[in-house]
């Protein structure tokens, strides 16, 4: 099978030669951050030659050329452009940013996961026609062009939709997820093209139950390499050497993860930003404390996943099954799209209820008696709750068709909480130390209902838990203050354009409340870390 090809250097144009009018092309204008706002822009901030890009776009889809162009969206890693060409026809362009991941690995492991997916899976997913995971080519940047994705977004067509057709789309949805179950490789971590190997990559064995054929077309074309996830990048990480994969077990993964950042944290103490003005516990701003909480998690990291080796095999999954990433016409699912840094993983901590019909409100599968005498406002709440209910059930009731092991995972002892100690462990230092460490504590208080029979590797003493509880308290408030701000004002400072002065307006009334009521020291302290908000 020909391989997807990226274009060579041909010629290179000054970047000095561009017209300013592509400036908010190649910067983030999608909203504005109250503080830390030069470095998340600059890590957002990609220059590339925009003339190439529709040049080699064009060709890629055998136009002559490209007559408009414009930024369809942006996120946090990427930016994403509409192509018309002289034809008609439509090509769609990402670039990614500098914190997409590492240089190359991120744009030729997405590259060669979409194509796993869509032609070893049969998967919906848009065809790449052109890219290239180096700088060094006529763009100047890293680059995938790819086909536009047909249908009509979810996110416009969800609201609208009756309950029929939804039910039409998850079918589709855990269709797509029974998929992804059937292949299972003998490695951990992200898929490449057998042509872009380097070292450290293993071949793409496949271990599950599938045809000679199919397995040996996979071994030929593709290769099991390193992560590209940011865990293992962020920061001095990337010019570390720390352990990156690819892993044998499932265990050796989650063992990397806290090797990795213990490392890190005995090279690197840095404290906390000034602008940090969220810190609950003095425990964050400790490298020791962190690193006795690792140490914790290595002790009882043998005892994390399930017994039961179906559950811990590598399966390559798709974590963002919302509206927005999901195309659809007559209700049926026609792509799937965002692939970038999905990886083959321990299935139990890869699977998780989809984003689209997650509901963990109270559930209610019938209207109630006295519906009909409701105020609007009541009737619209509840129809909504019921309507969320019924769409999870339906989810549910079409996995268990289709997926029992899926449904065996939902119910592991625990499962819930020793999934979200490996998630709490990849972002502790910038994250929080709290959770994990509620994570911990939870495991040693439930560590009887895993059913392992043996003592707990793993204990607090009584002031542990006492000083934890007092932390916790901090850590509420704040949950509660972000819950508030939700839709407004973002944990790390992110607002729309539109809000951006109203927000700062609000901190800087918190600031000011706040000096007022400190002293010494800490009002010295809280002065320099808020002063992004001094009116």
């Amino acid at each position: 099978m020909r391989r997807l090809f990226q274009f060579k250097v041909s010629r290179k144009i000054s970047t000095d030669s561009r017209p300013k009018q592509y400036e908010s092309f190649f910067r983030y204008t999608s909203g504005r951050w109250l503080w830390d706002e030069e470095k998340q822009l600059r890590e957002r901030y990609t220059k590339f030659n925009v003339e190439e890009l529709k040049r080699i776009a064009a060709e890629s889809i055998g136009a002559k050329s490209c007559v408009s162009m414009i930024k369809l969206a942006e996120g946090g890693y990427n930016k994403v452009f509409k192509l018309v060409m002289n034809n008609g026809s439509v090509a769609i362009a990402r670039i990614p940013c500098p914190n997409a991941g590492p240089a190359f690995k991120t744009t030729a492991s997405e590259v060669a996961t979409m194509d796993f997916a869509r032609t070893i899976l049969n998967i919906p997913v848009p065809k790449v026609h052109a890219w290239s995971g180096v700088t060094d080519n006529p763009v100047e940047a890293e680059y995938i062009v790819m086909e536009e994705a047909s249908g009509t977004p979810l996110a416009d067509a969800w609201g609208e939709m009756e309950l029929q057709s939804k039910d039409k789309v998850i079918a589709d949805m855990v269709a797509i997820e029974k998929k992804l179950l059937s292949v299972s490789f003998t490695w951990y971590v992200n898929i490449y093209f057998a042509e872009d190997s380097f070292p450290g990559c293993k071949k793409a064995e496949i271990s599950s139950d599938v045809s000679i054929e199919l397995k040996r077309e996979v071994e030929e074309r593709f290769t099991i390499g390193p992560a590209v996830e940011h865990v293992f990048w962020r920061g001095e990480r990337a010019s570390m050497s720390i352990e990156r994969g690819p892993w044998k077990t499932a265990h050796d993964y989650i063992k990397a993860l806290a090797n990795n950042e213990m490392k890190w944290l005995s090279q690197h103490e840095i404290r906390k930003p000034p602008t940090d003005i969220f810190q609950t516990s003095d425990a964050q701003n400790s490298p020791d404390a962190h690193i006795s909480l690792y140490k914790k998690f290595l002790d009882i990291s043998s005892y994390i996943f399930p017994k039961d080796e179906r559950m811990t095999r590598s399966t390559l999954w798709h974590w963002d099954m919302h509206a927005p990433n999901f195309f659809v016409k007559d209700d049926r699912i026609t792509s799937l799209i965002d692939w970038q840094s999905t990886w083959a993983g321990p299935l139990f901590l890869q699977y998780r209820y989809p984003k689209l019909v997650d509901y963990t409100g109270d559930v209610m599968l019938r209207l109630p008696e006295d519906y009909k005498d409701m105020e609007k406002s009541e009737k619209d709440r509840v129809a909504k709750k019921v309507e969320r209910s019924l769409v999870q059930y339906l989810y549910e009731v079409e996995t268990k068709k289709q997926n029992p092991l899926l449904v065996e995972i939902n119910d592991i002892p625990q499962g819930t909480t020793r999934r979200q100690t490996v998630e709490f462990a990849e972002d502790t230092w910038e994250g929080d130390i709290l959770p994990f460490r509620q994570c911990l504590i939870r495991l040693e208080r439930h560590w009887d209902e895993l059913g392992y029979g043996i003592p707990c590797p793993i204990h607090f003493t009584e002031d542990d838990i006492q000083n934890h509880m007092r932390d916790g308290e901090g850590w509420n408030e704040q949950a509660d203050f972000w819950d508030g701000l939700e839709g407004f004002v973002a944990r790390d400072g992110w607002t729309s354009n539109e809000t951006y002065k109203e927000a700062l307006e609000m901190f800087s009334e918190l600031r000011e409340e706040g000096l007022k009521q400190m002293t010494d020291e800490e009002r010295e302290d809280f002065e320099k870390r808020t002063r992004w908000a001094k009116r």
